[in-house]
């Protein structure tokens, strides 16, 4: 006999990703997109997408400093973190994962 194994998906949702862009920015307060892109673990190219979107939003503002940029949480994006949060908490106490 066979012996198949459970794979389990690694895809993130399009929230569990957001949440770990405004996440990753939280802790580590106006960053480089190259902090943001280890912590939110996303390749270069989708996270300036992402950041692009987030910013549009309203949820991030971009701060450029000389040569260097930043981004950091704005009034809304720590709002719709603290959200995702308790969805979060919420959906893994059910066993779903975000």
């Amino acid at each position: 006999m066979s012996r198949r194994t459970k794979t389990v998906s690694r895809y993130r949702s399009q929230a569990g990703i957001v949440y770990d862009i405004l996440n990753t920015i939280a802790e580590e307060g106006p960053t480089s997109p190259t902090r943001i892109m280890y912590g939110a673990r996303l390749p270069y190219d989708r996270l300036k997408n992402m950041l692009e979107h987030l910013e549009e939003q309203g949820l991030v503002k971009k701060i450029v400093e000389e040569d260097r940029v930043f981004y950091d949480l704005t009034p809304k994006g720590r709002d719709v973190l603290e959200e995702l949060r308790r969805v979060r908490r919420l959906l893994r106490s059910i066993g779903i994962r975000f």
